[in-house]
């Protein structure tokens, strides 16, 4: 039969992985949000500067100077905060995945258990049931290794595709500032 602490231990295991999946969320939430505000604060403090150089400019050559050099490091930054930003989510996805997947590999021996409890205390006569309840637990259990793995392997293809990206847009927009700067010297 199945007890209750089985069930409890359940309920437990369930309850560690919400809390594990939403802490991992949190923080990297907190760290979008950090990164937002530091971000906010510079593009603050460089279009104050910007703003006060316009007002002394004396002509139009030293205008377009100064857009040229306001624009430059703007586009810089944008690329820099992509780049941070996908690292974060990088970053919160693993962490949830591993959260995910840390919690669910206790969960087929919990299943084993509270299967095997139960079959224990069937009653006589019910051998072909507990037989019919072995193979279903068995193949039960390799469908959740085969899922474990191919969502090991999808997470695993994530993660790589993200940094890709990330070094992508990196790569990118150097390569975008390098040809602006080429362009302009001609």
């Amino acid at each position: 039969m199945i007890s209750t602490e089985q069930v409890l231990d359940a309920q437990k295991l369930n309850a560690e992985l919400l809390f594990a999946l939403h802490a991992k969320a949190f923080e990297g939430f907190e760290k979008l949000v950090l990164l937002n505000v530091e971000a906010t604060k510079a593009a603050m403090q460089h279009v104050a500067g910007f703003s006060r150089s316009v007002l002394s400019a004396k002509d139009a050559q030293a205008l377009l100077k100064l857009q040229h050099d306001f624009l430059q490091p703007a586009a810089d930054d944008a690329v820099q905060y992509t780049r941070q930003a996908n690292e974060i989510a990088q970053e919160t996805w693993g962490g949830l995945a591993q959260a995910f997947l840390g919690t669910a590999s206790q969960s087929p021996g919990k299943l084993s258990a509270l299967v095997a409890s139960a079959i224990e205390s069937a009653p006589a006569g019910a051998e072909n049931a507990v037989e019919i309840v072995k193979s279903t637990v068995t193949a039960a259990t390799s469908a959740y290794e085969g899922m474990h793995k191919a969502a090991s392997d999808a997470i695993a293809a994530n993660m790589q595709a993200l940094a890709a990206a990330a070094a992508g847009s990196h790569a990118n927009g150097k390569a975008r500032s390098s040809e602006r700067r080429s362009g302009r010297a001609h």
